[in-house]
């Protein structure tokens, strides 16, 4: 008996190491040999047969195009020094910000798309061999462009899964957001549109944004997290908080968690068939106003076929948080390389190497999934809704139905109607700290012209042509009257348009939405009540 309980530690300790029982671990890696320079956005794969971590190019003070290989066996770094069966020394241009991945039945480490010098993009494909096989020599070969090519872009989502055969590209952004999504055949080598896009108001499809986290949660799901969704012809929320998973050639939307976040970090957690993990990210911008961060010890996950996320600590010496890193899933859990740190300004770059070992479904909590986000664009909407939603419609409503109520009426009409283009007016000037976009697409150019029409209804009622007592009106009066009444009908029915679209375009949470449907519901149905009691007053008289 005393033998058994001497040894039972040990065999918990066993055990523990064996299944992975406990918290996430980190742990930093030893790097032996010259180092690659510090830098983010890069191009990273891993090669499962040989244990190493492939990295190329992104940028650090300056873009890259070099390639490297880390040994996870012996912690070695090699530079790539091969090129191409012609031997003209042809590699990918500098660039970052790509998508790549390796490809193990073709042995092959795969870059596409990013950017280079002088806002250069890309939608090429490269392919980089580095033992000789029967069809393809070492060194870096430039794949053929066949079928639906991808707009050029960079920061987009994507890769290619070790049990893959397609190198996925979805989203980005060069002189537009992206929001389609194609794969690269490795085997007919020509690209295929798996998706052509969604609106920026669909509530069941992914909006254009670039940035994201992303990773491949199966051989044909790509997944993704945040990123932003404002400029380029879009509106948005810039950072975002939703997250994605293609699954059979259809988007889903997975539960929401996480902080808000750009640049973030994902990676299929090994062995798991679909679970992810989510780590670092840009979590501070000038669109936020407040945004709970993540602790330094968190991680986040999610199981892509349930789409319920879960936040977790995790031990060991903690890497210091950052952005626009490597991560990428390993033989013994998920490396992360280099990135940015958060903590400094001017931006600065790392080249530190860090393992996260441990099991999933075993390690303690960092706390409940809830709202952990507000942006001034929430309260830009919020604004919208209690002006173009409530006030400026009653104020329309009293004018309609209770003129009898005279002076009483036009006071509160008065009223309503100053008070409604105040708040507007708020609105709109929170929409400047809160998005990148110009109001190029709907929601801000009918935005930006019932701004025009409410300043100029409230001015042109405050400069209305008088009419005498008992006296026919003039003219001018005839006028004002037709165009202030039906000019402004026409302009809250723009207003409740654009309300509607807007909660879509910012993805507001479905209580948001549900409120704001009710609130419209209520206005449909008042309005048509007292209409027909009007209407029969009026035939009674």
């Amino acid at each position: 008996m005393r033998f058994i309980n001497l040894v039972k530690p040990l065999l918990l300790l066993v055990l523990a190491i064996e299944y992975g029982w406990g918290q996430l671990t980190w742990t930093r890696l030893s790097q032996n040999g010259t180092k690659p320079a510090v830098r983010a956005d890069m191009g990273y794969g891993y090669d499962p047969k040989n244990n190493l971590f492939y990295m190329f190019g992104g940028r650090g003070g300056a873009y890259f195009n070099d390639l490297w290989t880390y040994n996870l066996s012996s912690y070695e770094w090699n530079q790539i020094t091969l090129t191409t069966p012609d031997n003209n020394a042809s590699t990918p241009n500098q660039r970052f910000s790509v998508v790549s991945g390796y490809y193990a039945q073709g042995e092959m480490f795969l870059v596409s798309s990013g950017e280079g010098n002088g806002k250069t993009f890309f939608n090429d494909v490269w392919a980089f061999t580095r033992e000789a096989t029967s069809e393809r020599s070492p060194g870096w070969e430039q794949l053929p462009s066949n079928g639906s090519l991808p707009e050029v872009r960079y920061g987009a989502a994507g890769g290619i899964h070790p049990d893959g055969s397609s190198l996925y590209l979805t989203h980005g952004f060069s002189n537009r957001r992206y929001s389609n999504t194609f794969r690269y055949d490795l085997a007919s080598m020509e690209w295929v549109e798996v998706f052509g896009g969604a609106s920026e108001y669909s509530a069941t499809e992914p909006h254009a944004r670039c940035l994201v986290g992303h990773a491949m949660a199966g051989p044909e799901s790509p997944v993704f997290y945040g990123g932003c969704l404002s400029g380029g012809f879009t509106g948005g929320p810039c950072p975002g908080s939703d997250s994605w998973v293609l699954r059979d050639g259809k988007w889903s939307r997975l539960g929401d968690c996480a902080a808000a976040k750009l640049y973030a970090g994902m990676a299929e957690w090994p062995g798991s068939s679909g679970g992810v993990v989510l780590f670092g990210g840009l979590e501070t911008d000038r669109a936020i106003i407040r945004n709970d961060p993540s602790e330094p010890n968190e991680i986040d996950y999610v199981d892509t076929n349930t789409g319920n996320w879960k936040r977790l600590a995790t031990g060991g010496d903690v890497p210091r948080s950052r952005y626009s890193h490597a991560m990428v899933a390993v033989r013994d859990g998920v490396l992360i390389f280099g990135g940015s740190p958060t903590d400094t300004k001017p931006r600065a770059f790392l080249n530190d190497m860090w393992l996260l070992t441990g099991n999933p479904d075993n390690a303690p909590t960092a706390g409940s999934c809830g709202p952990r986000w507000f942006l001034y664009l929430h309260l830009h909407g919020f604004f919208m809704i209690i002006s173009w939603g409530i006030l400026l419609i009653a104020g329309v409503f009293i004018a309609r139905y209770f003129r009898h109520k005279n002076p009483t009426w036009f006071k509160l009409h008065q009223g309503l109607q100053i008070a409604g283009a105040s708040l507007s007016l708020l609105g709109i000037i929170l929409v400047f700290p809160g998005t990148r976009a110009v109001p190029n697409f709907a929601h801000g150019v009918i935005g930006v012209l019932i701004l025009i029409f409410s300043i100029q209804q409230i001015i042109n009622g405050l400069l209305r042509p008088h009419k005498e007592k008992d006296q026919e009106p003039p003219k001018k009066r005839v006028y004002w009257e037709y165009w202030h009444m039906w000019g402004g009908r026409l302009f809250l029915i723009l207003g409740v348009i654009n309300i509607s679209l807007g909660v879509y375009l910012v993805i507001a949470p479905t209580g948001v939405i549900v409120v704001w449907f009710l609130i419209f519901a209520a206005w449909v149905i008042a309005f048509i009540v007292m209409e027909i009691r009007l209407q029969l007053k009026a035939k009674d008289d």
